[in-house]
């Protein structure tokens, strides 16, 4: 009985352990974000969440984090997002009409207000993934800085 008794108190600590390790790999880190430029209240925001440039360049993120804009303060608004350490190219969609989608005109310009972590694009065709970079860590406390641009 006290043979049985270890093995169960054995495999039950052998169970915990794997499970908190399993836990501490998935846990995510609150991460302070300001959204500057934003000229109205209508829609959402989504944040696209890029592990690398392949996903970028074919529009599909890791993970879609979608923000309200209900504490927008003269077209700035700061909250936090929840992320897994690691490396990653976020974009941002000013989803005004809250379709999941960005809007183009007949000529193909964006119809509506996009942007990317700690940098501002001012060109006409999508930036290169490294120039977005951030990395999530438990150290790193600055905000990440979106700038929306709209072009239309």
């Amino acid at each position: 009985m006290t043979n049985l008794l270890s093995r169960i108190f054995l495999f039950g600590i052998i169970y915990l352990t794997l499970t908190s390790l399993k836990e501490r790999q998935k846990a995510t880190i609150s991460t302070p974000i300001t959204i500057k430029n934003i000229r109205n209240t209508k829609g959402r925001l989504s944040i696209g969440v890029f592990k690398d440039a392949k996903t970028f360049d074919v529009e599909k993120p890791h993970k879609i984090i979608l923000v309200q804009k209900k504490d927008l303060t003269g077209g700035t608004l700061k909250t936090t997002i929840e992320l897994e350490p690691g490396v990653y190219g976020l974009s941002i969609l000013d989803d005004e009409n809250n379709d999941h989608k960005m809007e183009y005109n007949m000529v193909g310009m964006p119809k509506e207000g996009f942007g990317f972590s700690n940098y501002y694009h001012t060109g006409f065709t999508k930036p290169d993934f490294k120039q977005f970079l951030v990395n999530i860590n438990t150290k790193e406390k600055d905000p990440i800085v979106f700038q929306i641009r709209y072009i239309l």
